[in-house]
């Protein structure tokens, strides 16, 4: 008896659950204008406009000639005072302790150099931070860059996407995290379901609606629709 009385209720509650209409556009979760600290000429651009890269991947770099020489520099001293170590170091007993503790300083200190120097040649490769689509190139190759440039490459995420959904300022009391949005994206007839994860704690006041927040995937930002939000 108890269980029909709570399917009941259940039936009851779905009858009369209130239907709250909403817009909203899908928003990429990640939007980055990418750039680099250093000048130079671009020598390898490996993407353009829509291209799909995986993180980590190399999407332009600098022909930045004064690094690269001084970075070789640094590297060949490295490995002239770590050899001239390991000679020593194979007769150190018969050798003063104080050149041996200067021959150690000086390849201590070159690697260090060699690995500084190598850590600024790479701030002329401009790689991946996430997966992510190119939404804008404002580079080509074999232009020169700036240090200044900050924004060369704008990128978005498309995998990590969302809806911001807006509804009438009147329901504030009614719309809840957990209850379910259900939609359609505009130019489709194929019905999608959500779950509202997210509420914004402010009116927006242009036009006396809320916000809220509903996690999705598979869908391309900059698309909008409208739906349902089912509220108790």
């Amino acid at each position: 008896m108890k269980k029909i009385f709570i399917i009941i209720l259940f039936m009851f509650n779905a009858l009369f659950a209130e239907e709250i209409y909403a817009t909203f556009d899908v928003v990429s979760e990640k939007e980055s204008q990418l750039g680099l600290s250093v000048s130079g000429i671009v020598s390898t651009l490996n993407v353009n406009v829509g291209d799909k890269v995986k993180k980590g991947d190399l999407l332009l770099s600098l022909n930045n000639a004064q690094e690269k020489n001084e970075y070789e520099t640094a590297r060949k001293n490295a490995e002239h005072s770590s050899k001239i170590f390991e000679r020593y170091a194979k007769i150190s007993d018969v050798i003063d302790k104080e050149k041996m503790e200067n021959y150690l300083y000086d390849r201590d200190i070159s690697q260090l150099n060699a690995q500084n120097k190598e850590i600024i040649l790479r701030k002329t490769e401009l790689r991946a931070p996430y997966d992510l689509v190119v939404t804008k190139k404002n580079i080509d190759l074999g232009a020169i860059v700036l240090a200044s440039q900050t924004n060369l490459l704008d990128v978005i995420a498309l995998d990590d996407v969302k809806l911001v959904l807006k509804f009438d300022e009147r329901y504030w009391q009614k719309v809840k995290v957990g209850q379910t949005f259900i939609y359609k994206v505009d130019g489709s007839d194929k019905n999608y379901e959500g779950i509202i994860t997210k509420i914004y704690p402010i009116v927006l006041k242009e036009t006396r609606q809320m916000e809220a927040e509903v996690k999705t995937k598979d869908l391309m930002p900059g698309l909008f629709g409208n739906g349902s939000i089912k509220a108790e």
